[in-house]
């Protein structure tokens, strides 16, 4: 009895104790549409009235910001198109504004089953990398700026909260 008691733990208890240890911690973001849930701790620095996007900045001193606004809202948007022309549509408006505005802009990856696209611009200080996606009908635009994160780090962080709140 003894033996199957700790087989017990091994196999059951355990596991879930080190999986809920894990990054069980998350913060709620409140945007124009539905929440948005971030892993981590995020404290709540400032938002866009223009934009609605909500600016957040962790221990380790890592700036994120986060929009979840109605597709409907924006001029390029058609309901004609599938969602992941909408959102290279998105990516395309907003990418086209930043070169206007004399800065360098780079597509770093898309995926067209999940409908996001990753990219970035570069202001005078950092890389700004955006996730723009496509989550029912809104639009999520996730980013990242810091100079203490790779750009695969960034990248993996802008999926991983993408796939959370898709």
């Amino acid at each position: 009895m003894k033996n199957f008691k700790l087989l017990f733990f091994f196999l059951i208890l355990l596991p879930n104790f080190i999986v809920g240890q894990i990054n069980s911690e998350f913060t709620t973001v409140k945007t124009r549409t539905t929440d948005v849930k971030i892993s981590g701790k995020w404290v709540q620095l400032n938002t866009s009235d223009d934009s609605g996007q909500t600016y957040y900045k962790n221990s380790d001193g890592i700036i994120i910001a986060i929009a979840q606004n109605p597709k409907k809202m924006y001029s390029f948007f058609s309901a004609k198109n599938s969602d992941f022309e909408n959102v290279k549509l998105f990516y395309s408006w907003d990418s086209d504004y930043r070169k206007e505005e004399k800065m360098k802009t780079v597509k770093l990856k898309e995926n067209a089953k999940l409908e996001y696209v990753i990219w970035k611009f570069h202001d005078e200080k950092l890389d700004n990398v955006f996730l723009f996606g496509s989550v029912k009908d809104n639009f999520l635009n996730l980013l990242v700026y810091t100079d203490k994160w790779s750009e695969n780090e960034k990248i993996e962080f802008l999926e991983s909260t993408y796939k959370l709140n898709k």
